[in-house]
């Protein structure tokens, strides 16, 4: 499967204006960027689990408010204003369309409004967990390291990380893998992708 992915999300939301704020209407486009870390287990017919999230740094200098006027909302007169700020004809029809629908909400007053829109750029990062799971007829003598219940019995799915010797209950190294990025006994890094604790996973160690 793909390891990223990106997506934009826009919500748009209208209010009346106040006549002390002039008679245009006020437009208001704040932009976030986040990283939202998942993790894919293979063994769980691909279940993910969200890790968290984080502000992108790679986007510091950014400017993360733009505002400017507009005498109305007809499509082509927003547009324009969006797609000379963007410079990306579909994001500024994604944003345009948002803008457009919320302004004819038909329990809004006559009058200038001020459009706050929200634009989210999310880029998803994807660490695949591809746990061996030992087949059903496959008992382990030792116990589990983590839970130090024993794994002997039949039917329990157990799981061995990759380029590791260990093995433990699948469940608990999940369980365990949301808290740490090694392994808990040889303390072998689990990050198939890097080889090194993600930046999420890094945060919660610590914290």
């Amino acid at each position: 499967m793909e390891t990223k992915s990106f997506k934009v999300e826009v919500i748009a939301h209208a209010t009346p204006q106040g006549l002390s704020l002039g008679f245009l209407n006020s437009v208001s486009i704040r932009q976030s960027w986040e990283i939202e870390e998942l993790l894919v287990d293979e063994n769980d017919d691909g279940n993910i689990t969200s890790l968290g999230s984080y502000p992108d740094p790679s986007f510091p200098d950014k400017p993360s408010v733009l505002r400017f006027k507009v005498q109305d909302f007809a499509p082509t007169t927003v547009h324009q204003l969006i797609h000379n700020r963007f410079n990306d004809p579909l994001l500024s029809r994604l944003i345009t369309d948002q803008i457009v629908v919320e302004s004819r909400r038909r329990d809004l007053p006559q009058g200038p409004l001020s459009m706050t829109v929200f634009v989210k750029f999310s880029k998803k990062d994807y660490v695949v967990l591809p746990c061996n799971s030992a087949p059903p007829t496959t008992t382990v003598e030792e116990p589990c390291a983590i839970c130090l219940e024993d794994m002997s019995e039949l039917g329990q799915p157990l799981c061995q990380p990759p380029g590791c010797v260990h093995v433990f209950h699948e469940d608990c190294f999940v369980e365990w893998l949301s808290r740490h990025d090694s392994c808990p006994l040889c303390r072998l890094s689990t990050n198939p992708l890097t080889n090194k604790p993600s930046r999420v996973l890094e945060e919660l160690t610590e914290a």
